[in-house]
């Protein structure tokens, strides 16, 4: 590394000022040996490459100052091949050490007998003197290294801050914008020119400097103003507080709409759901999946119904995963588990003060959250009649409304709705809006109930006996022909999620590697009725549409209604269950009767 020519100009400097001042000539040479710097007639060397013969050669190789009184005659003199043509009379040569290395050296020379008298007659001053030259050119160099090194950095940073999609605002302690990254500056619709200087107030009206030392640091909600226009962002505030820095804080923010992308790479880091993971090789499901599948990759609203357990929700995963939208999104909505009174906001969204507690900077809702993506609307059946109207407004027109807003959102998704209700004939009857239901409908996917493909069962059996047996550490591999007997005779109201959770409880109860008939749940051992043998949706179907309090009033009460709840059967009931209030009411669900109902009929046999 030559180092030398990146302090010529300082060098140049020093040289000139010690030959005005002690009236001898100054050269300085690289550890290449070529000339750097010169005074006098050593100025035109300059450029020049001394001989590797020379004593400047082996200063520089022993790291030493050395001292020529007679260059012509002296000792060390006598291997260099210029000395029969040199002009030196006295030369004193100092090694310039950089990072403990020689880069170089510094030279004194005489070229007359004064000049001879001034550099030997004081010549340990002379020594001590050019050793401090060559340090202070050391530590020039040195220090311009750290400059350079630090503005390298620098430009590093900045390059490193610009290349961040994040805006990243350094505010002072003053509460006032210092620096913008490019991102900001995009984000934000300005240039750095216009934010520097700019109080962030002006920018972000929640934050303040009197208000950015309360902010958590973790994310929050907020929105910027500028030139008149709102937007939303995910904000953080972190204080910078070292002792090397002025105070201030940094502020980094994104787009609202980064929600959407960290729940895609969140469902994304899930095991995938697909076709081949939706099991049943019967034709009735083949048929499923075939429609299914066709349709993956279109836009077209999807309606799938089916009684509750039948697996809606796998069907419309394996719809995403194998669509055009699997990149976004994929956001589940259960209309009927969110209570009406925040339904509304929930879908939809809402400004800040919509309402009294809404979030500063307001929210946006799972529409907006699954822009780009599919948005899952399951059981909606149970949607309040008014708020059809506004969803039927985002399926056809593609925009949503918040609460409180004052312009709508476009998004852009596809919707796959799921209800386990008969939405044709409730929109018949007033229940469910008919321009909502055809909206909907466009594709209808309607799964079967366990019961009306039972050649399934087997197959379902051996997934969840080996999904069970892993799970819960059992060493169970199969189920006897006895126990296969009953499962698959047995009607499954609760369909694939009842036979899911009677296997779990099967696996628990299992001693050996094979489940008997005695690990079964009592409901399939002994399965209530036909007549209570309920479904537990409303899907078009050939069994009856019964639930306990109907089924009370259609038949009378007495033994001969309820044939399956014999005093026998309630009697191993109660001993497989127990007598607790709970054990009652999974009983009375097993019977498929109301718990008032089983009361009676236990009062009836003094049970």
């Amino acid at each position: 590394m030559t180092v030398l020519p990146e302090v010529q100009g300082f060098a140049q400097a020093v040289a000139d000022a010690i030959a005005a001042v002690a009236g001898v000539e100054v050269a300085m040479v690289d550890e290449n040996l070529l000339t750097v710097v010169g005074s006098g007639k050593y100025a035109r060397h300059i450029g020049r490459t001394l001989e590797r013969s020379s004593v400047s050669a082996r200063a520089l190789a022993e790291g030493r100052t050395m001292v020529i009184e007679n260059p012509q005659y002296d000792d060390v003199c006598r291997q260099c091949t210029q000395k029969d043509r040199c002009t030196d009379i006295a030369d004193i040569i100092c090694p310039i050490m950089i990072e403990g290395r020689p880069a170089g050296c510094v030279i004194l020379v005489a070229c007359t007998d004064s000049q001879k008298e001034i550099l030997i007659g004081d010549m340990q001053r002379w020594i001590n003197f050019l050793e401090r030259m060559a340090d202070l050119i050391s530590r020039a160099f040195n220090e311009r290294q750290q400059t350079a090194r630090a503005e390298g950095l620098a430009r590093q940073l900045d390059v490193v801050i610009d290349s961040v999609t994040d805006g990243i605002l350094t505010i002072g302690d003053s509460g006032v914008i210092l620096h913008a990254n490019q991102s900001a500056a995009r984000l934000l619709k300005s240039t750095r020119d216009q934010l520097a200087s700019c109080p962030v107030s002006d920018i972000f009206p929640q934050l303040s400097s009197d208000t950015l030392g309360e902010v958590s640091s973790s994310e929050f909600e907020t929105y910027s103003c500028v030139r008149d226009n709102r937007e939303y962002w995910l904000t953080t505030v972190r204080p910078i507080a070292d002792d090397f820095c002025p105070r201030g804080h940094v502020i980094t923010f994104r787009g609202i709409e980064e929600i959407p992308r960290m729940v895609a790479n969140y469902i994304r880091s899930e095991r995938h759901s697909t076709f081949d993971d939706i099991l049943g090789s019967s034709a009735a499901m083949a048929s499923v999946k075939s429609i299914a599948a066709s349709i993956a990759e279109g836009d077209s609203t999807v309606l799938i119904q089916g009684e509750s357990g039948t697996g809606k929700e796998l069907l419309a995963r394996a719809i995403y995963h194998e669509s055009a939208r699997r990149q976004g999104p994929f956001v589940a909505v259960n209309c009927a588990a969110i209570p009406e009174s925040i339904l509304e906001s929930e879908l939809f969204g809402y400004e800040e003060g919509a309402f009294t507690g809404a979030k500063r900077g307001g929210k946006p809702g799972k529409f907006e959250l699954a822009n780009g993506g599919i948005l899952f609307l399951d059981e909606i059946g149970d949607m309040p009649l008014h708020l059809q109207g506004k969803l039927l407004r985002a399926v056809e027109e593609r925009v949503v409304d918040r609460l409180g807003g004052r312009k709508a959102v476009p998004i852009d998704i596809r919707i796959i709705s799921a209800t386990n209700k008969d939405l044709r004939k409730m929109s018949m009857r007033g229940g469910f809006r008919p321009d909502l239901f055809y909206r909907l409908a466009v594709i209808p996917i309607v799964i079967p109930p366990l019961r009306d493909h039972k050649e399934d069962i087997p197959e379902y059996v051996d997934h969840f006996v080996a999904k069970y047996a892993h799970d819960l550490r059992r060493n169970v591999t199969s189920v006897s022909p006895a126990a296969m007997v009953k499962l698959v005779s047995y009607d499954w109201p609760g369909n694939i999620r009842e036979l899911s959770n009677a296997l779990e409880y099967a696996v628990n109860l299992a001693t050996g590697t094979v489940i008997d008939t005695d690990c079964l749940p009592f409901q399939v051992l002994c399965p209530p009725s036909a007549g209570a043998a309920l479904g537990s949706g409303s899907v078009p179907s050939s069994r009856p549409d019964l639930g306990p309090d109907r089924y009370d009033r259609e038949y009378p009460i007495g033994l001969a209604a309820k044939p399956g709840m014999t005093r026998s059967a309630l009697e191993d009931a109660l001993e497989r269950y127990g007598t607790s209030t709970r054990a009652k009411e999974a009983i009375a669900a097993a019977f498929g009767v109301s718990r008032a109902t089983l009361y009676r009929r236990l009062r009836e046999y003094g049970l």
